[in-house]
């Protein structure tokens, strides 16, 4: 039976439904047609030019990303310009991409839930919930007890990335949080919620001080090492889901930092 892209979707869309999307999200259909035929799915973080020369080589039908390829309205499809080429690349070779961004973040067994998972939290629940508390950002749960500095090696060990932290190297945590990605902005939740630490990226200096001066510990690996568990989750997930379709998973140059 052949597999439209829109069947593709509706599997996506059943473990992260689009309506849990934030308000300035632009998740969804971002190139291409619900009607075209799927055989193979490429899974990536982010729609680069080097995603999408991958997905030519491979005979990709259809990329599912995490973040949107286009994130702002355009006025213009330049080809001149990074978003224009990979627009012109994707069309020339008939490659639709879907991009599941926050509704995957706030899906109850998404992101965030594969992030705790990966990191080794237990008894973890959603940090910050919706009203129904069934979906919400982050997580948050226990650890064996382990020194601030000691579980920052070990978290840059496993996503072999440099990590920095904020806090006494000898704190004990034994409660974090988590969230893939940036954030910042669960500074305050993960304290109201008494967790010793947070583990996020992007972390930028004034909510650095912030955190500090909550005495609340943040450890930031980066915007990749925090979600690039997508990739592998995303794609083990859709081939349950699609086995007649052959996915594979992207990974080189998706992180832009070296150290």
């Amino acid at each position: 039976m052949s597999v439209t892209v829109d069947t593709c979707i509706k599997a996506v869309e059943a473990l992260a439904p689009p309506e849990l999307a934030l308000a300035w999200d632009n998740s969804g259909l971002q190139v291409g047609s619900r009607a075209a035929l799927v055989t193979r799915i490429m899974v990536a973080l982010t729609v680069t030019e080097k995603t999408v020369d991958r997905a030519v080589a491979d005979n990709v039908n259809l990329i599912v990303a995490h973040h949107p390829l286009i994130f702002k309205p355009l006025q213009a499809i330049n080809t001149d310009l990074p978003v224009g080429r990979v627009a012109e690349k994707l069309l020339n070779g008939k490659i639709t991409v879907y991009a599941c961004h926050t509704n995957l973040d706030r899906a109850q067994f998404g992101l965030n839930y594969w992030l705790a998972e990966s990191v080794g939290l237990h008894k973890h629940k959603i940090l910050e919930p919706d009203p129904n508390q069934e979906h919400g950002l982050g997580r948050i749960g226990y650890l064996d007890p382990i020194p601030l500095a000691e579980l920052a090696a070990k978290l840059g060990k496993m996503w072999q990335t440099q990590v920095r932290y904020v806090g006494d190297p000898q704190r004990q945590c034994s409660k974090a949080a988590v969230c893939g990605g940036s954030g910042s902005d669960l500074i305050y939740a993960a304290w109201s919620k008494q967790a010793d630490v947070l583990i996020t990226g992007d972390l930028k200096y004034h909510a650095a001080l912030e955190a500090e001066a909550l005495g609340l510990a943040v450890i930031d690996a980066g915007h990749f090492a925090t979600e690039s568990i997508m990739v592998t989750k995303m794609a083990a997930y859709l081939r349950t889901k699609l086995p007649t379709v052959t996915v594979i998973e992207y990974w080189e140059g998706e992180d832009p930092f070296r150290y």
